[in-house]
C-alpha cells in the first residue's frame, strides 16, 4: 500500500509525473497504467468531497485484511484519475464489496478471471456523466473508466490482489481494469434495478456483482417476444465459475419489443430459466454431477440458473439489435451518500 508521504524531486511537471509513475510502478502500486500523483492537498480535497472522516474504515479487504479508510481510498482515487465528486460512488462500491455475503476473498485469489461489475442507478448518473447509453461498457467516459479503475487499485493496494502474489487468476481479464456502467433508466420500460432491490427511484445507488467476462448477443429481432427470448437464451449456456447468477443487459431495441409484446420483467426471467438449458450429453459427467448438487440439473438438462430469481435483467446501452450476457451474481446494493 502506498505510504502516506513520499517526497519526489524534479525539474519540471513532466519529469515529476514521470518519476511518480515510475516510483509507483516499481513499488507495485499501479495497474500498469500511468497514475496521477496524490498530493496532500489533493487528498484533503477528496476526503472533504466524501463527506466522511478521513480515518473512517469503509471496509476490510481480503486477503491482506487491509483497512480501506477514506484517506486510503482518496489516494487510490486520485491515482486512478478520478474527480473528487466521484468519492461517494467509490465508497459505496467498497461497502458493497466488503459485505461478508459477497465472497470477495474468493474473487481476489481464484484462478478464475471473475471481477467486480458496478451498475449505477439514480440521479447521480447524470450529475457525474456516468454512461448508461451508447458505448456504456467501453471507453470515452471519465467517470466509468476512473471509478472502476479506482476500485481495482483499492482491491490491489489495500486487499493485496496483486497478480502472482495473492491473485492467482490464470489469464485474468481486461475487465479488471474497469467494469462500470449505469443502467439506462430513461429507455427502461420496467422498474430499474435499484427499485427492484428496495430503493426509491430518486435514490442514487451502486450495485456490485461478482462477474465474469461478457458475451455480446446480436440479432433475434422480428419474430416476436418469445423468439427474442429463445435467441438470447440459446447463447446463455451453463458455465463453470459463474453458476450463482446471470445478467442480461437488454439493449434498447429488444427492451422495447419485449415490453410491447406484453412481457413483464418477471416473464423474461421465467422464460430465460425455461429456455437457457442444454442436454446433459453436452457436458462432462463430472460437470453434470456438480450442477446436479447445485440444483441446476434435473438429470436430463443442465440449467443456466437454479431459479428465475437468479437472472438479473437490466436495460443498458443504445439502439441496435444487441444485448449483453454476463455471468454475474451475489449483488450487493448500497446508497451513494453524496456530501
Amino acid at each position: 500500500m502506498p505510504p502516506a508521504h513520499v517526497v519526489l524531486e524534479a525539474d519540471s511537471v513532466e519529469q515529476l509525473l514521470s518519476r511518480a509513475y515510475e516510483h509507483a510502478y516499481e513499488n507495485g502500486w499501479t495497474d500498469g497504467l500511468p497514475i496521477i500523483p496524490a498530493t496532500a492537498a489533493g487528498v484533503q480535497e477528496f476526503v472533504a468531497a466524501s463527506g466522511r472522516a478521513r480515518e473512517e474504515i469503509i471496509g476490510i479487504l481480503p486477503p491482506r485484511k487491509g483497512e480501506a479508510t477514506v484517506e486510503v481510498i482518496a489516494v487510490n482515487a486520485i491515482m486512478a484519475g478520478c474527480r473528487p465528486e466521484y468519492m461517494p460512488v467509490i465508497l459505496a462500491a467498497i461497502e458493497g464489496l466488503s459485505d461478508p455475503n459477497f465472497s470477495l476473498e474468493l474473487m481476489q485469489v481464484t484462478t478464475n478471471p471473475m471481477c467486480p461489475l458496478l451498475v449505477i442507478n439514480g440521479p447521480v448518473r447524470k450529475r457525474l456523466d456516468i454512461n448508461s447509453g451508447i458505448g456504456c461498457l467501453g471507453p470515452g467516459w471519465r467517470a466509468n473508466a476512473t471509478i472502476g479503475r479506482a476500485v481495482r487499485l483499492i482491491l490491489n493496494n489495500v486487499g493485496g490482489a496483486l497478480p502472482g502474489v495473492y491473485s492467482k487468476s490464470s489469464f485474468s481479464s481486461p475487465l479488471r481494469y474497469s467494469y462500470v456502467c449505469g443502467e439506462n433508466e430513461e429507455d427502461n420500460p420496467w422498474t430499474p434495478l435499484h427499485v427492484e432491490r428496495g430503493f426509491k427511484y430518486e435514490e442514487s445507488t451502486v450495485t456490485v456483482f461478482r462477474a465474469a467476462n461478457y458475451h455480446n448477443i446480436s440479432g433475434g429481432e422480428g419474430q416476436g417476444a418469445d423468439e427474442i427470448i429463445r435467441h438470447i437464451a440459446s447463447q446463455m449456456p451453463p458455465m463453470f465459475g459463474a453458476g450463482d447468477g446471470a445478467m442480461l443487459m437488454l439493449g434498447v431495441n429488444h427492451a422495447r419489443s419485449l415490453y410491447e409484446g406484453g412481457l413483464t420483467k418477471r416473464d423474461i426471467q421465467e422464460r430465460l430459466w425455461k429456455f437457457a438449458r442444454l442436454p446433459v450429453s453436452y457436458f462432462a459427467e463430472s460437470f453434470v454431477e456438480m450442477e446436479r448438487h447445485a440444483g441446476r440439473c434435473d438429470g436430463k438438462t443442465v440449467w443456466r440458473c437454479s431459479s428465475p430469481d437468479e437472472f438479473h435483467v437490466l436495460v443498458c446501452g443504445g439502439p441496435g439489435p444487441q444485448d449483453v450476457y454476463i455471468g454475474a451474481g451475489m449483488p450487493q446494493t448500497r446508497t451513494i451518500r453524496e456530501a
